[in-house]
């Protein structure tokens, strides 16, 4: 799998190359074969034009096969025709009933075969060449003997008497082929060349463009950290002089006021007086105590995961939610990632507190295979993702975290059915 952005844009751009490369040299493949058969059919017309047609005898247009006049012909169009387009296998001359009136070979004179479709086209534009491959299955070929491997090539030319003859030459496709690749080389680096040079280019500033996109990423991760390390150690002060402070004087307090309560001499009036604010006091430290685990949880590792969560959840008993905590297989996680799961639930469990008007909570962490799942769920009012961002109360920091180490955060809901938060990250 592709992760470096560098690595996906360059593994495109190859794969955009490679798929120019074959389209454009399929389309100058087509290209110089249609070419080929072009440049074919004009020298077609040019033997007809020039060759075939000023000489033609009117005596071959008759019924009546006239060998020696066709001989004569043969001889004289062949010395002409031989020099100017050695390529050429055959020629068939028609009249537009089908009856051949001139052939090399001869022995097709005066036969008459059925033109098809293309061969009455052509007899009646004025202008213009078609081509077919040779079917060697067919009567006129049959007779001339071996035409497998050649192409015919029809245009029209005029008798002296001005009536349309159907001109058919008959090519090598070995002769065609090389024709083809002599013009496909000639111009294959024309196309093939600027696609390579623009994708270079292309494939430059992307990798330019690329870079400076990781480095800003990568800063981005480290103002990010920067900033959660800054907000640790912040959150560490803190707890730290609330405990040996606040917590200190009150914790000393409490024990002054119960002994006081105690005496024998205190009386009965302000002995309960000073009860009931014992109590009081007591329950204020509970509750202050909760709140330091909240804001920097002691011990915060895989053994101390489990007690960490459940003083995580302690103020959810005075919201009037009943609250649990599962943590199974915690222990095979790296310190950074238990830290992030109780991060995350810390942001899950104080916005289902506040928000969600839950009956029950559940925190879960367990082990899934090589990764370390945690679960926040309630059963509480819920919202519409479509209109309320579920990220706005804290999570979406967290969640570029942890999908920079490779884990997956997301925040399910919907109206009147609850909210699940979920995590998941590698054990490693």
């Amino acid at each position: 799998m592709l992760r470096s952005p560098l690595a996906q844009f360059l593994f495109i751009g190859v794969l955009t190359v490679v798929g120019i490369i074959i389209t454009s040299d399929y389309l100058a493949g087509r290209s110089a074969a249609d070419e080929a058969l072009a440049e074919a059919g004009r020298t077609t017309e040019i033997l007809a034009r020039s060759v075939a047609e000023p000489d033609f005898p009117k005596a071959l247009l008759g019924d009546e096969v006239k060998y020696g006049v066709a001989d004569k012909y043969d001889r004289e169009v062949l010395k002409r025709l031989k020099p100017q387009e050695p390529n050429v296998e055959h020629i068939i001359i028609w009249r537009p009933d089908g009856r051949v009136v001139y052939a090399d070979p001869l022995k097709l004179v005066g036969h008459s075969f059925a033109l098809d479709a293309e061969q009455q086209q052509t007899l009646s534009s004025r202008s213009g060449t078609r081509s077919s491959p040779a079917d060697p299955n067919s009567a006129q070929n049959r007779l001339i003997g071996d035409t497998d491997g050649l192409v015919q090539i029809y245009t029209r030319m005029e008798a002296p008497t001005g009536e349309p003859l159907l001109f058919e030459a008959y090519y090598s496709f070995d002769e065609i082929d090389k024709r083809q690749q002599e013009i496909y080389g000639s111009f294959r680096w024309l196309a093939i060349g600027p696609v390579l040079l623009l994708m270079g280019v292309v494939t430059i500033m992307l990798t330019f463009l690329t870079r400076q996109i990781t480095s800003a990423g990568t800063e981005r991760e480290r103002l990010l950290r920067s900033a959660i390390d800054a907000s640790d150690a912040e959150r560490r002060r803190i707890a730290r002089d609330l405990h040996d402070g606040v917590v200190q004087d009150l914790a000393g307090t409490t024990y002054s006021i119960s002994a006081v309560a105690r005496d024998a001499g205190t009386p009965t009036e302000t002995r309960a007086s000073l009860q009931g604010a014992t109590v009081a006091l007591r329950a204020s430290l509970r509750g202050l105590r909760s709140l330091l685990a909240e804001i920097h949880p002691p011990e915060l590792h895989a053994e101390g995961l489990a007690a960490a969560l459940a003083d995580l959840i302690a103020p959810a008993s005075a919201a009037g939610i009943q609250a649990s905590v599962s943590v199974e297989g915690a222990e095979i996680g790296s310190d950074a990632g238990v830290a992030l799961v109780w991060r995350v639930a810390q942001e899950a469990v104080r916005n289902a507190i506040r928000h969600s008007g839950a009956s029950t909570l559940a925190v879960t962490v367990r082990r899934d295979d090589t990764k370390l799942v945690l679960e926040v769920v309630d059963d509480g009012a819920g919202f519409d993702p479509a209109v309320r961002d579920p990220d706005r109360f804290g999570l979406r920091g967290l969640r570029s975290l942890v999908t920079d180490i490779g884990g997956k955060l997301e925040v399910r809901s919907a109206v009147g059915e609850g909210t699940t938060v979920r995590m998941e990250v590698d054990v490693q």
